[in-house]
């Protein structure tokens, strides 16, 4: 008898996933308790304290799992129900289609975030184009006109760590950044795209939330 074909449209039982809510709801690890193709039972997950995380009805979530092949995927999710007694249960539906991508490394997310540039004369300001956990792409605007007593400011050049300011989860956080591609566009505005540097476990959390809840709202067109 031939085996059962994988379904990578959703986790499959007993694995564990994260579930990341669209609209400000904490980030909660859990284990899969049932699944099938219109519905996902997982175990009221808990949050980073070690405390279960609340989830409304009608929540919308984004579930991120990697399968037995190596893929990451996520698909964006409704609770459907909440389950108490002795062990409590979120009901999800799925609410959009499953998508594969690297969420810790390459996974970018189209994403407009006001974002500084820390330079020895202030700060250049600017906002990215897109954002992952690994790195980011932004624009700066163009440097003032030389004579009127503007300082211009140096940008970097490839291969420069620099230090840029960025706004994640209501925090301001600055991230030490490597310039991998750096370039004057055709309006006069300057191209910045980088790749983080030693970001910590706290960091690469809010990273990780903000980025997710992005994809969840696009994948929903929930605002």
């Amino acid at each position: 008898m031939p085996e059962p074909v994988p379904d990578h449209d959703r986790p499959p039982h007993g694995l564990q996933v994260e579930v990341i809510g669209v609209s400000g709801t904490p980030q909660a690890t859990t284990t899969v308790e049932i699944s099938v193709p219109h519905e996902l039972v997982l175990a009221v997950g808990t949050g980073a304290t070690g405390r279960r995380v609340r989830l409304g009805l009608g929540a919308r979530v984004l579930v991120w799992w990697t399968g037995p092949d190596g893929v990451t995927r996520y698909r964006p999710y409704e609770v459907g129900d909440v389950r108490g007694g002795a062990f409590p249960t979120w009901v999800l539906r799925p609410c959009g289609v499953c998508s594969a991508g690297d969420r810790r490394a390459t996974q970018r997310v189209t994403m407009e975030v006001p974002v500084g540039l820390v330079t020895p004369l202030g700060m250049v300001l600017g906002e990215t184009t897109d954002i992952s956990e690994g790195g980011v792409r932004a624009v700066f605007a163009a440097p003032p006109t030389v004579g009127f007593s503007d300082v211009v400011q140096p940008f970097p050049d490839p291969g420069d760590v620099v230090t840029l300011a960025v706004v994640l989860g209501g925090t301001r956080t600055e991230l030490p950044s490597r310039v991998l591609q750096s370039e004057r566009l055709p309006d006069g505005r300057r191209l910045l795209r980088a790749s983080f540097e030693e970001v910590d476990v706290a960091t690469r959390t809010r990273l990780r939330i903000t980025t997710s809840q992005e994809i969840g709202r696009q994948l929903t067109g929930h605002r």
